[in-house]
């Protein structure tokens, strides 16, 4: 993992609800407790997952081969037992002409939402993102599932690029819009 990446972790925050919450990069022993994470998805959201890593040997594989090069996967657990309750990552390519381009992925456990953790989490993943030297940040957000993501990355300055109509296919053969969002980034926090 790339030293940038662990300045100032773990970072510890409290949830709107008051629970005490740590920020900081995954690690390997984290896989019993991602696993559970992403066991707390039902049917409806699941299906929106990028790879089935509800599968606990998917989910094995997907953690040992991480390359912490092209992706920065930030986790929020609680203080007190370690679970968690949100994952953000961050996925880079290290050369080429998309280097300066970072696209991020964030799920908050269904029982946590509306305690902004979602929204510290992008805030923190903005500042790690600049510090790497990353220019933009793009977002995709299933409409009509992920609103509550829609909604922080507005907070954050985030702006609609692109409205991609009946592009993702539902658990029931339905059709949703996928929404792009993007942020360009300073190069120190007294630009914003």
């Amino acid at each position: 993992m790339p030293n940038i990446c662990l300045k100032g972790y773990p970072k510890e925050i409290v949830a709107k609800d008051g629970t005490p919450i740590v920020i900081r990069p995954l690690v390997k022993e984290d896989e019993q407790r991602l696993l559970a994470f992403f066991n707390s998805f039902g049917e409806e959201e699941s299906c929106f997952l990028r790879a089935d890593v509800q599968d606990p040997e998917v989910l094995h594989t997907w953690i040992e081969e991480f390359d912490f090069e092209r992706t920065m996967p930030l986790l929020a657990v609680k203080d007190d037992d370690g679970e968690v309750l949100a994952m953000l990552r961050l996925y880079r390519r290290p050369a080429g002409c998309m280097r300066h381009i970072g696209h991020i992925r964030i799920l908050v456990h269904p029982a946590h939402r509306q305690q902004r953790i979602g929204t510290w989490m992008l805030l923190d993943m903005v500042r790690l993102a600049m510090d790497m030297g990353i220019e933009k940040l793009v977002a995709e957000f299933v409409a009509g599932i992920e609103e509550a993501g829609i909604i922080g990355a507005h907070r954050l300055d985030f702006f609609e690029q692109a409205v991609i109509k009946d592009y993702i296919k539902d658990p029931r053969g339905g059709y949703r819009d996928l929404v792009i969002m993007v942020k360009n980034l300073h190069r120190e926090w007294s630009d914003f």
